[in-house]
């Protein structure tokens, strides 16, 4: 593999290279705890593992199955108005944060 910016990844491309980072961080004890430690040393293990460069402000954070269970984050909706006093719904599966289905092609 030769390192390649996250933006001119592929969806395919970006699944492929997080599933060899998940695969060793599942695998090897050193690696988790780079993968755990911060999300500055998360970024770089990552990046390292996976051949992707970021840029400076992207962000990237591990959960342990625990934390898991201790921590919700969801994407803020787009703003639409509501329509006659009427909101538009907003499906809560569609706004937890887990961004990989829409990269499947």
């Amino acid at each position: 593999m030769k390192t390649k910016s996250w933006e001119e990844m592929t969806n395919d491309e970006k699944l492929d290279r997080l599933t060899s980072v998940l695969t060793r961080a599942g695998s090897d004890m050193k690696f988790r705890d780079r993968c755990l430690h911060s999300p500055e040393s998360a970024k770089r293990a990552v990046s390292e593992a996976g051949e992707i460069e970021f840029t400076p402000d992207f962000e990237i954070q591990f959960l342990t199955p625990e934390q898991r269970l201790k921590k919700l984050v969801l994407a803020v909706p787009d703003f639409i108005p509501a329509e006659n006093g009427m909101a538009e719904v907003r499906n809560a599966e569609d706004y937890q944060t887990c961004t990989y289905i829409v990269w499947r092609s």
